[in-house]
């Protein structure tokens, strides 16, 4: 973390800075004991004490460690009294619940390992760090036999829209389909679309699936704005585009979400369709990563879930700023003009979970997309259903 690379400086540099070692130490040890490092934030304390002897706080949290130390190797010990003489060595749950009890115990020593944990559930953890494996090395990660499904084609749906003008559409993912179409928007409706918006950029927000709230997220660095098709005839070209390339009705579709990701602007691993969690044990294997589907009953919505996404890159991105499907290996590069669309229900209505996407982070440049979420209500006969509930 930064602040041992600060700590490490301070020792290795002739450093006159008003910034005191023991200042370092002590914003170290709040970080380490955060994030479970309670042996190494005791370390950190016992350090600050040899310094300065008297330093109050220093103390405090030194009893407190060792409170804390104390107490978790004597819960490990009672569990191992009472649970294990129950347990035959052979009992695959008591192995690992023993295995679990000494390791507390032997974490209470000096050679104490230290770990950087992050809050979070193991499900959060596990997509969180596929995303950032994925956003580091920046390509996709499919097998030649995966590549092999995937082709390029002109599309126009014998629109009368499109029929003199078919778009270059390229199929990016297999599983789950997920397709780029090339050089749909052009440069100077893209210019409008942003003037359109700046005045009315905000933070982005998420709506709470707990409490229903609309509230800032730090899962979401970016700033967006929402645009009607009665604003300018340039977003309601874009709407008539839309539903003539995905054969989608726009009449129970959202608004037209333009976001405007800055430096260090990126969305956490997501998926768009709505759902809640009411039912934490319940998971459902996808990929070699578990996907937490709890209750599939909806919270909104008038017009449905959210069928289908369309995402159109307004500019490109000089260092950063992929859309990575990280339970599959997809990463596409933002491309100015061109547009991501892929399905966020299977057939059948049920949420798909493949889906799970990601924004990576902006390193260099400024990254702008223009949004917009199609819903299920008037797609019937255009999107028919399934009674495979997987289809």
């Amino acid at each position: 973390m930064w602040l041992q690379e600060a700590l490490d400086r301070l020792d290795q540099e002739n450093n006159t800075t008003l910034i005191s070692k023991i200042n370092i130490l002590n914003n170290l040890v709040h970080a380490t004991s955060q994030q479970g490092n309670i042996e190494h934030a005791l370390a950190l304390a016992e350090e600050i004490l040899s310094i300065d002897p008297g330093h109050v706080e220093a103390k405090n949290k030194k009893i407190y460690y060792e409170s804390l130390i104390n107490n978790r190797t004597l819960m490990a010990e009672e569990q191992e009294k009472v649970d294990f003489n129950r347990t035959d060595d052979t009992d695959s749950i008591g192995n690992s619940l023993k295995q679990s009890s000494i390791q507390y115990v032997s974490m209470n020593n000096k050679n104490f390992q230290v770990k950087n944990q992050r809050p979070g559930t193991d499900l959060e953890l596990r997509s969180r760090q596929a995303f950032e494996e994925i956003c580091r090395q920046q390509h996709a990660q499919l097998s030649k036999k995966r590549q092999a499904t995937l082709f390029c084609r002109y599309r126009h749906n014998n629109h009368p829209y499109l029929i003199f003008r078919p778009v270059k559409e390229e199929k990016v993912l297999d599983e789950p389909a997920v397709f780029l179409f090339h050089d749909v928007v052009s440069d100077s409706d893209i210019e409008k679309l942003k003037a359109l918006a700046v005045p009315r950029l905000q933070r982005a927000l998420i709506r709470n699936a707990a409490t229903n709230a609309i509230t800032p997220t730090n899962d979401r660095i970016s700033k967006s704005a929402w645009l009607r098709d009665e604003d300018s005839p340039v977003v309601a070209r874009l709407s008539q585009l839309i539903s003539a390339l995905t054969n989608l009705t726009m009449e129970t579709a959202e608004e037209i979400q333009i976001a405007n990701y800055g430096i260090g602007g990126y969305q956490s691993p997501h998926v768009d369709s709505y759902h809640k969690w009411e039912n934490p044990a319940y998971f459902r294997k996808v990929g070699k990563y578990i996907i937490d589907l709890g209750d599939l009953s909806r919270f909104c919505c008038h017009s449905g879930n959210r069928i289908a996404t369309w995402m159109t890159y307004m500019s490109d991105v000089e260092w950063g700023g992929a859309t990575v499907f990280p339970l599959f290996g997809g990463y596409i590069t933002p491309k100015k003009g061109s547009t991501l669309f892929w399905y966020n229900l299977h057939a059948s209505g049920e949420v798909d979970y493949r889906t799970l996407h990601a924004a990576c982070p902006v390193l260099i440049g400024n990254k702008w997309v223009a949004n917009k979420w199609i819903h299920e209500y008037g797609q019937e006969f255009r999107r028919r259903c399934s009674l495979d509930p997987m289809a």
